[in-house]
């Protein structure tokens, strides 16, 4: 068994995971912490959430260096925020890195082989990688100017969908009564001092989505339209992945994230709009989760090479 090990991290909106592997392959132990995307909480609440992760993981297994690290981190990519977060973890986390979670969520999903991701949690990002190297993203640009498909904006929708409905210039809907019963609200009007109140998060937003899922599952039509629409412009932003990275042949698409926890209008959507421009494409399951992608990342800029060996050991040592 190994005695050098490196740490990945997946962290976004809602919540943060880190996984430690050996560099034979053999994975270790996973911790949590809250949210770490740096745009919506701060650098230094996202490497607070981080460093509790890792703490928990050094806690369980006594491994306190680490000879790489790759931290794929929700609002980053795009955002001068990642080098100041960068700066701010302890050198003990060995050779470090922050990508996009995008790049460690399709790392994880494929094994490090070509393909696309469609990412959808409190915020949303496709990231795609062809058979000659090419990578591609598309979305990922926050909840104040995109994030097209997400938690947050199923949560928002339905709201407006409520307050359309309660001004007279939408469809009646269930969702009016269901989404008071959940914000402990009594009266439609009490939503803009919630929706406006200090401190609020596009979390909380995505926090809705079971209401939504379950309101739409028993016929409502609001719900059902919410689901479908925010599924159908994910859809074209995984279409733009597509086309620039020219994939035309066989080739993997695969979901992550927690709206992707059960299937209904908003899948059924997505897959709907990505067939138009990719019919040669199939849907798989993800291998791994997106912090052993960053795992496996860290060892391959480390120049351990992702053998079928690695990834079997990897995979028995997690079940």
């Amino acid at each position: 068994m190994s005695d050098e090990y490196v740490v990945g991290v997946d962290g976004g909106g809602s919540g943060t995971r880190c996984s430690v592997i050996g560099l034979d392959g053999v994975f270790l132990a996973s911790g949590t912490g809250g949210p770490s995307n740096p745009i919506t909480v701060g650098v230094e609440e996202a490497r607070n959430s981080i460093m509790k992760s890792v703490n928990e993981v050094i806690e369980k297994t006594g491994v306190g260096e680490f000879k790489a690290s790759v931290l794929g981190i929700a609002g980053t990519d795009r955002s001068k925020l990642k080098t100041e977060l960068l700066d701010k973890l302890p050198d003990t986390l060995g050779e470090k890195e922050i990508v996009s979670d995008a790049e460690s969520a399709l790392a994880g999903a494929t094994a490090c082989r070509h393909g696309v991701i469609v990412v959808a949690g409190t915020g949303s990002i496709v990231y795609g990688e062809n058979q000659d190297g090419d990578t591609a993203r598309a979305g990922g640009w926050g909840w104040r100017l995109g994030d097209e498909g997400s938690g947050y904006t199923i949560g928002r929708n339905a709201i407006i969908g409520v307050l359309k409905a309660y001004d007279g210039r939408g469809p009646e809907t269930m969702l009016a009564s269901q989404v008071l019963r959940d914000l402990g609200l009594n009266e439609v009007e009490d939503i803009i001092d919630w929706a406006y109140a200090s401190g609020r998060e596009p979390r909380d937003f995505a926090e809705l989505v079971p209401t939504v899922r379950r309101v739409a599952g028993e016929g409502d039509e609001v719900a059902n339209l919410v689901l479908a629409e925010a599924g159908c412009e994910l859809g074209l932003v995984a279409q733009a992945v597509i086309k620039r990275l020219n994939l035309v042949e066989e080739f993997p698409i695969t979901f992550n994230g927690g709206i992707f926890q059960s299937s209904g209008p908003y899948t059924m959507a997505l897959e709907e709009v990505i067939r138009r421009e990719a019919t040669e494409c199939f849907f798989v399951s993800p291998r791994f989760s997106p912090d052993i992608g960053s795992c496996l990342l860290a060892l391959q800029n480390l120049g351990v090479e992702i053998t079928d060996g690695i990834l079997r050991r990897l995979g028995s040592s997690i079940e």
